[in-house]
């Protein structure tokens, strides 16, 4: 207990004390002495008054209205004897005091109770206030923890709100997934995410493609889909990002914890499931998109307008680092002859194979497009003329010995030879640029064409003679 509470408590114990015991006793004694001078001394009329009133007042407050009524009684049945026992007129007196004392009593005891009636209801009200105060108190309590729980939800809507809208901005793909992981993060608020985009050597990516379904796993060890004795994780959430009915990937949440996750999370991954696969799908769609920009549809090669692109860096970085550079430009030879005989279908056919053939014959450092209608460029980094020439004449070889097969409806497969004519071009002072370079290479081109075709012709920038 601590120091003051036991101070006030013994303070109490003798307070009570004082009250119930000595202030009686003290009280009892003084009346009997008062009794007794009153009947052997015979004193004034007068002195019973005041000795009455201090003893009757004491007991009252200081011990109760129970001790006061005792007193009370004592002093009427001594002011009875005093009546009987004293002559003459001094018997008034003593009515008087008897009768003044007993209204003075129900004064005090009126007093008495109408002063507890009010301090009951004072009392009342104050626990009527004080009960207000504390569920006033609550209330307000519980308003700033909603308003502090709304504001944080408002301030996380905004945040998914934020991330949304950068994901919806985002048109490549590897800015989209750093954001559905946030986002999942964000959303759920507990587990390490990631995007899955393919189901090598991961059970659940599996289990969630072959289905189409949500996965949710409260325990790995105990569940009977999988079979797992030991694990970095315990629980797992997945579900499958689709356009379409087509799969662009999941998102996979793990816990070390068992149970970490609920259907609430799953409901709200799901959700944002949505937002995610049409961002990815929006993302490969603009790949696809800058695809189709840059490559031709029949050949899949780059189309002349990359080509040229890229030639012009090319030809800038060639000549500030004094390295090689050939460009090769390639015409089938009689092409239109098989258009007339075979139809166009069958023209693009052999387009179709003969890019192929160049892309296999070609190394990993050349840069071949499909230049327009049946010409083919080719850009040889660090490559001079003379090694251009090899690599050219090996592909005019092959594509001599090749047979290339005619989807045309006959009793016998259809297979033709063709043949292409090549003309070379290599950077140098005269041929510093892109439009004299490609120039170039088509006039040689243009020469071998004129010399028979099937054939590698070069231009030499030191003379205009083509060799």
């Amino acid at each position: 207990m601590p120091p003051m509470e036991y101070a006030a408590n013994n303070r109490k114990v003798v307070k009570e004390i004082i009250q119930v015991v000595i202030l009686p006793v003290a009280s009892a004694l003084g009346y009997f002495a008062w009794v007794y001078r009153l009947l052997v001394a015979q004193p004034p009329p007068v002195l019973v008054f005041p000795l009455s009133v201090t003893i009757l007042l004491i007991l009252y407050f200081f011990s109760g209205p129970v001790y006061g009524g005792v007193a009370l009684g004592f002093i009427s049945v001594i002011g009875f004897l005093s009546i009987v026992l004293t002559p003459g007129g001094d018997r008034f007196i003593f009515i008087f005091e008897t009768l003044w004392l007993w209204g003075m009593f129900i004064m005090l005891q009126r007093y008495r109770r109408t002063h507890e009636t009010l301090q009951n209801r004072l009392h009342e009200q104050e626990e009527v206030m004080d009960t207000r105060i504390t569920l006033q108190k609550s209330e307000i309590e519980e308003n700033e923890k909603r308003f502090s729980d709304l504001a944080q939800r408002i301030a996380n809507y905004q945040s998914l709100g934020r991330i949304v809208h950068a994901m919806a901005a985002a048109i490549e793909e590897k800015e989209i997934i750093p954001l559905i992981v946030e986002l999942a993060e964000r959303s759920v608020g507990k587990g390490k995410w990631s995007v899955k985009k393919s189901s090598q050597n991961d059970v659940f990516m599996q289990y969630v493609k072959r289905y189409r379904v949500p996965l949710i796993v409260q325990d790995l060890v105990s569940d009977t889909r999988f079979s797992f004795t030991r694990s970095r994780f315990a629980s797992i959430i997945a579900i499958p990002l689709e356009v379409n009915n087509k799969l662009q990937g999941i998102i996979k949440g793990v816990s070390r914890e068992p149970r970490a996750f609920d259907e609430d999370d799953l409901r709200r991954l799901a959700l944002m499931g949505g937002i995610a696969s049409l961002a990815l799908h929006n993302a490969r769609l603009y790949e696809r998109m800058q695809d189709l920009a840059i490559t031709d549809g029949l050949t899949g090669l780059y189309v002349q307008k990359y080509f040229r692109e890229r030639l012009e860096e090319e030809v800038l970085r060639s000549r500030n680092y004094r390295l090689p550079l050939s460009v090769v430009m390639i015409d089938v030879d009689h092409f239109k002859k098989i258009n007339d005989t075979y139809g166009h279908a069958s023209g693009d056919v052999v387009l179709r194979q003969l890019g192929a053939l160049l892309r296999r014959r070609l190394r990993e450092t050349d840069f071949v497009s499909r230049y327009g209608g049946e010409e083919f460029g080719i850009m040889m980094m660090q490559t001079d003329c003379r090694e251009a020439r090899l690599v050219c004449e090996g592909i005019k070889k092959c594509l001599e010995n090749e047979r290339l097969f005619l989807p045309v409806e006959s009793f016998q497969p259809v297979y033709v030879n063709v043949t292409v004519s090549m003309g070379i071009a290599t950077l140098s002072e005269r041929l510093a640029a892109v439009d004299p370079l490609l120039a170039a290479a088509d006039e040689a081109l243009y020469s071998a064409k004129r010399l028979g075709r099937n054939r590698v012709e070069l231009y030499e920038p030191n003379d205009d003679r083509i060799l």
